[in-house]
């Protein structure tokens, strides 16, 4: 049975476990609410139960009215309009953003058609010469040394070998980090029915992988301060990044990928050389914006153009320089052409994500037209039909959970 369609009360007819082959409920387990937003927060897709009974799910958007969904379907084609919607995985994205969509114009939530047709001729603007990204990322004032955590952590998250006592220790040596980390671990996301109180516990039972992940992303965005609030709503863009953790760690679940973290941290700062450009160019970057917002152009084009480089070169030169991981120095400078990468499945996992987040209004990364999903890259991944549902499915149950824990904290 699948996840979304638990109810309290039902026998799990065998034991379940993570992608990792770690034990998360026995055989016999009588299920409560608790327990099934356990499985949830896990990605878990589908159980086996003792005495299947009917369930019902709600059909996002079925009680809007047809003039509310026709004006969402309006926006989702305007926004989608370089996209081809003959593709399978493309036009499930289409109906679930129209769905959602819908539902936020119901809820009162203002949402403006992009410019039509296609990107707008080059604009006048005065190009900078080519950012020496290099001296960019190392003597950035305002965004400072790679705190010495980050580091160790990354390579815990990298290492599968990495063990408890190990991770614990670094955690504990950033009294900070610990507090917000037990703060994470006794939400709703987890939902165990006991309080953990230690960063060694919390380790144990949550596993080396997972909490690596969760203390290196919230390390990352507490980085990153004084962004101006008229050029970006920082808090918009790390719910569309958010988004993308969630979904690209879906993604890889649904396709039986291991180790599914590194994608959710992969994804999580997929956009962050966006946020150095803003740091140590906001005019330009202002300039940028306009053209994405106004002009219909695409990021990209628009920051080779009056940057000369583009924001996946920028925040892969970052990571790069604070010595992360590879695969997150690919996803974040290829994630828009994930081809291009050394990589390209892992990179075409977050650009998926990427995708499907703001398409699906999760935030915003600065897009005004979503850029078009390359289908060679995507059909690589040998994604079954009704993917999208499932990611969807997965990104909705967690992300009120995580907004609350990840962006609740970024300054205004």
């Amino acid at each position: 049975m699948r996840v979304c369609d638990l109810r309290p009360g039902l026998l799990l007819a065998s034991p379940v476990r993570d992608v990792n082959g770690r034990l998360l409920m026995s055989v016999g387990t009588c299920l409560n609410d608790r327990y099934i937003g356990v499985l949830k927060a896990w990605g878990i897709g589908d159980v086996e139960i003792q005495g299947e009974g009917e369930s019902g799910v709600d059909v996002p958007g079925e009680d809007l009215s047809e003039e509310l969904v026709a004006k969402a379907r309006g926006i989702v084609t305007a926004r989608l309009a370089r996209n081809d919607l003959n593709n399978h995985f493309i036009h499930e994205v289409f109906q679930l953003a129209v769905a959602r969509t819908a539902s936020l114009l119901d809820s009162g939530v203002p949402i403006q058609l992009p410019p039509s047709g296609a990107p707008g001729p080059a604009r006048s603007e005065e190009s900078l010469p080519p950012i020496d990204l290099t001296a960019l990322t190392a003597s950035n004032p305002a965004l400072g040394a790679m705190p010495e955590v980050l580091g160790r952590l990354a390579q815990a998250m990298d290492n599968p070998s990495a063990s408890p006592l190990e991770v614990a220790d670094i955690i504990q040596n950033d009294p900070g980090l610990a507090a917000k980390l037990l703060k994470v671990v006794n939400s709703a996301l987890y939902g165990f029915p006991q309080r953990i109180e230690t960063i060694s516990r919390a380790v144990t039972v949550i596993g080396v992988q997972q909490l690596s992940a969760l203390a290196l992303g919230l390390t990352v965005m507490g980085l990153f301060k004084s962004i101006p609030k008229d050029l970006l709503d920082i808090k918009d863009f790390w719910r569309h990044c958010l988004a993308c953790a969630c979904g690209a760690r879906a993604l890889a679940s649904a396709l039986g990928l291991p180790n599914t973290e590194r994608y959710f941290v992969a994804g999580l700062l997929h956009d962050v050389g966006l946020l150095l450009f803003i740091l140590h160019a906001p005019e330009h970057v202002r300039q940028v914006l306009s053209a994405v917002r106004v002009d219909g152009d695409y990021l990209t084009s628009a920051e080779r153009r009056i940057l000369g480089v583009d924001h996946g070169a920028a925040g892969a030169a970052l990571l790069a320089s604070w010595k992360l991981p590879a695969s997150l120095v690919q996803a974040a400078g290829h994630h828009h052409e994930p081809l291009t990468a050394q990589e390209p499945k892992d990179v075409t996992i977050v650009h998926a994500a990427d995708f499907m987040a703001e398409t699906l209004l999760f935030g915003s990364g600065g897009q005004s037209i979503i850029m078009p999903l390359d289908q060679t890259a995507f059909s690589m991944l040998l994604a079954p039909h009704g993917v999208a549902d499932t990611v969807y499915e997965r990104v909705e149950e967690q992300f009120s959970h995580l907004e609350s824990i990840f962006v609740s904290n970024v300054p205004n």
